[in-house]
């Protein structure tokens, strides 16, 4: 089956070409050097050769969330701090959410004056129907990856009667009048992490289970934390840095949660993920990490593209650097533009799938 092959090779480029480490390519370790040593050249000449397309200039940032705590700020500001430094230019995250972020990348100079730091979102908006195919990767430059979260997570209060996304279905399968209200945000990372479970329940526990797998529609962390406090859903999906301080010891029991699930592994962290509880999809074991890449507009030349690769590598070689995301709980993860873009449309291509077939969010909400 189409869909099948498709989000295989989806979720084996996650586990594979996605591998936390990243690696260049043979035609990509070549260039990238060169980019670098015709930078230090210039420099070294005080740039009367060919010089930097980013030295002293000013480079605006675009996130597409509007927080300033969340792992889209976190990535990309951290990021940005090491990469101006390595391209000598002075950078700044602006957190202006998904549609003008899209937008400033679609209408964008490509100069690089202007660039995107964002996650799965950049494309999952448009395989939602949130946003016009005009923002599609094709209308855009894929960069270099150059950072990993994967600590997407689902968590419930510390007294559920369940420890793991595993045991709610048993819960509800032992319990036929009970039901798992898990609260997600619609057309995001945590929609794909919802009905990925909910197609594996539904294909071995049944349909009488999984249709007491229902959706509540949150919004940020904040208000499904609050949801969950306040009795308004059982399951929240969250990222894994944004909850931790609730599920540790000293937390007043009104607060406390547990951690039900990991999309994927986070070094150091010993939470059940769904690959370990099981959980598959099409046979195959589910992992899904959030993957963060540079975009710029459509009309970028090559050149810009390969100094962003070429520091891009640098700074991921850099300790300082990859012990700073790892305190964040997230991972350096460079991989080159050239695999970078085979790799996101390969799994766009495989979500879009996923979605396409799965039950639409409206017809597993609460009613």
């Amino acid at each position: 089956m189409k869909m099948k092959k498709l989000l295989s090779l989806g979720m084996a480029m996650v586990l594979g070409l996605g591998a936390l480490t990243g690696c260049a390519g043979t035609k990509t370790s070549e260039q990238a050097p060169a980019a670098s040593e015709a930078s230090d050249a210039s420099a070294d000449k005080g740039g009367s050769e060919k010089s930097s397309a980013f030295d002293k200039k000013r480079v605006r940032v675009v996130i597409g969330s509007t927080s300033t705590s969340g792992d889209s700020f976190m990535v990309a500001d951290t990021v940005t701090r090491f990469l101006s430094k390595e391209l000598n230019f002075n950078g700044k995250v602006d957190a202006v959410g998904a549609a003008a972020a899209l937008d400033a990348i679609k209408s964008g100079k490509g100069d690089g004056s202007t660039i995107m730091i964002f996650h799965d979102m950049t494309y999952l908006g448009v395989a939602f129907d949130a946003f016009d195919e005009t923002y599609a990767l094709e209308n855009m430059v894929v960069g270099p990856r150059v950072g990993i979260n994967p600590g997407a997570a689902f968590a419930a209060k510390a007294d559920a009667p369940y420890n793991t996304m595993k045991e709610i279905a048993e819960y509800l399968k032992a319990n036929p009048d009970q039901k798992a209200r898990v609260a997600v945000e619609a057309g995001g990372v945590s929609h794909i992490a919802f009905i990925s479970y909910y197609e594996w329940v539904k294909e071995n526990y049944g349909e009488d289970v999984a249709k007491r797998v229902v959706v509540i529609v949150g919004g940020s962390t904040a208000e499904k934390s609050q949801m969950l406090w306040d009795g308004n859903c059982d399951v929240i999906f969250a990222d894994y840095s944004s909850l931790k301080q609730y599920t540790e010891e000293g937390v007043e029991a009104k607060l406390k949660m547990k951690f039900t699930g990991l999309l994927d592994k986070i070094e150091g962290v010993d939470i059940p993920t769904f690959a370990d509880q099981g959980i598959t999809l099409n046979g195959e074991p589910f992992s899904f990490s959030k993957e963060f890449l540079i975009y710029l507009p459509k009309d970028t030349p090559q050149e810009i593209v390969d100094e962003l690769d070429a520091a891009a590598k640098k700074i991921s070689e850099d300790p300082a650097f990859v012990e700073e995301m790892k305190k964040l709980t997230y991972a350096a993860g460079y991989m080159p533009s050239a695999e970078a873009k085979v790799h996101i449309y390969q799994k766009r291509d495989a979500l879009t799938e996923l979605i396409n077939e799965a039950p639409p969010l409206d017809d597993l909400t609460v009613q």
